[in-house]
């Protein structure tokens, strides 16, 4: 038994240190901060017109002679195209009139009872 004692605790003690290692290039990768691109002037590919673009990726999926095929498409798109975030979208929520917060506080009341 002393034999594979010894073993396994050698082979142990092994991963644990490959895992330490591991954990501190983790550590590096996850600290390093990554600044989005700066615009360059071109062609927008969804309006054609010459302005300052942004590099977005999209999934899609495209069908020929019955296979689907997925994958990443990188496309460069203007201000006015590119795509809005949720938040600002969130951030944009029109205000309600009485009669929907008088209805909502209804709801509300009954749920809670």
């Amino acid at each position: 038994m002393g034999l594979f004692d010894n073993r396994f605790a050698s082979k142990n003690a092994a991963m644990s240190r490959a895992f330490s290692i591991d954990s501190e290039k983790d550590k590096k990768k996850r600290n390093f901060t990554h600044e989005p691109a700066a615009p360059k002037m071109g062609v927008c590919d969804k309006c054609h017109k010459e302005a300052l673009l942004r590099t977005y990726r999209f999934k899609e999926m495209s069908m020929s002679d019955g296979v689907a095929s997925f994958g990443t498409v990188v496309k460069h798109l203007c201000e006015d195209c590119a795509p809005r975030s949720k938040r600002v979208e969130d951030a944009s929520v029109p205000a309600m009139d009485k009669k929907q917060v008088k209805n909502l506080m209804r709801s509300a009341k009954k749920g809670l009872l």
